[in-house]
């Protein structure tokens, strides 16, 4: 089996990249985890317990063996069967019940062994080649390095107001229903000691304005550290701000053709023409399952649509920021209005 033209979704944290992955995953052509790919990146990982980590990797650190530890991957857990794609999905299966988590792998493993070879399909003369999609936040930092691991790999990159995305970024800082993170224990040493606090569960915390917690969320850019005791605001400005600076800058370096710029209010306003545009710049079809998918507009990863008045919320706090990120947002093609 091959791996021919893979697609990365690439973006903010907060961005849009799950709800676009999800509408894309729809497709039959394309193959994917049906989750992101934070568990294969683990060796290069600041932490053995880490499965989100923000590191930069650059065209120069390719090595050999690389490919075939991502294709290893992809082979053994990728999914075009959205019954058994969403059975992945499952942590407790994942966790707690992993020898059932295996066997789902295996029959997926053979299931796509037989329909490759059965129907021999070929992509640019390729026989029993298929097509990956894949999304994480973090690869907005590993550009470089995915464009000469896969030659052949295909980038959507999917921006997001800079003062709507840092809100969303705020509001899911905050949320104590989702975006645990809490697997970040090696971070302790970051952390600073909160005097009259008795029997709390910690008594370290981040010093961040706004924030009480002993648990970093999202990106975590090269100099995070200097944000440990700024406003969560400015935490959240710099993650997406240094997000888009890292994912241009290396984007730039990229022939045209394999690049498509995608923003996340288009998909929001004009869904249908969105994704056809896409599937277009994929060289796939845009079936009538996906049609049907893009009718619904799911939620996902958040609990209602984005709406500005969710964003505006944190008005007061994105005033303090929005200069800050005023030529990000002119080199992304937006206006900053509050």
């Amino acid at each position: 089996m091959q791996i021919h033209k893979p697609v990365f979704i690439i973006g903010s944290f907060r961005g849009g990249t799950s709800l676009l992955f999800r509408l894309l995953t729809e497709s039959d052509e394309l193959w994917s985890l049906y989750r992101e790919s934070n568990h294969m990146w683990q060796p290069w990982h600041r932490d053995p317990q880490e499965t989100a980590d923000t590191v930069v990797l650059k065209a120069e650190d390719v090595k050999e063996g690389d490919r075939e530890h991502f294709d290893r991957h992809y082979h053994f857990s990728a999914y075009n069967n959205q019954i058994l794609g969403e059975l992945s999905r499952i942590r407790f299966l994942r966790n707690r019940l992993r020898p059932v988590f295996n066997l789902i792998n295996v029959f997926n493993y053979l299931y796509k062994w037989l329909k490759l070879w059965i129907f021999k399909r070929e992509i640019d003369g390729k026989p029993r080649a298929y097509r990956i999609i894949d999304k994480t936040p973090p690869n907005c930092f590993r550009v470089e390095y995915l464009a000469k691991l896969y030659p052949d790999a295909k980038f959507i990159y999917i921006t997001r107001d800079g003062l709507d995305n840092t809100s969303s970024l705020m509001n899911a800082w905050r949320s104590k229903q989702k975006f645990q993170f809490r697997y970040r224990k090696y971070l302790e040493e970051y952390l600073k000691p909160l005097e009259g606090v008795q029997g709390s569960r910690s008594a370290k915390y981040f010093d961040i304005q706004g924030y009480q917690s002993d648990v970093w969320k999202f990106a975590m850019p090269p100099d995070w550290e200097a944000y440990r005791d700024k406003t969560l605001a400015e935490v959240c400005a710099f993650q997406w701000l240094k997000t888009h600076e890292y994912a241009l800058n290396s984007l730039s370096k990229l022939a045209p053709e394999r690049v498509i710029r995608f923003k996340f209010e288009d998909l929001m306003a004009e869904p249908h023409p969105s994704i056809e545009k896409l599937c277009s710049f994929l060289e796939i079809e845009f079936t009538w399952n996906m049609q049907k998918i893009v009718s619904e507009m799911p939620l996902v990863n958040t609990f209602t649509p984005a709406s500005k008045r969710k964003s505006r919320k944190n008005q007061a706090d994105l005033e303090t920021i929005k200069d800050y990120i005023e030529p990000m947002q002119q080199q992304l093609g937006y206006v900053t209005i509050l």
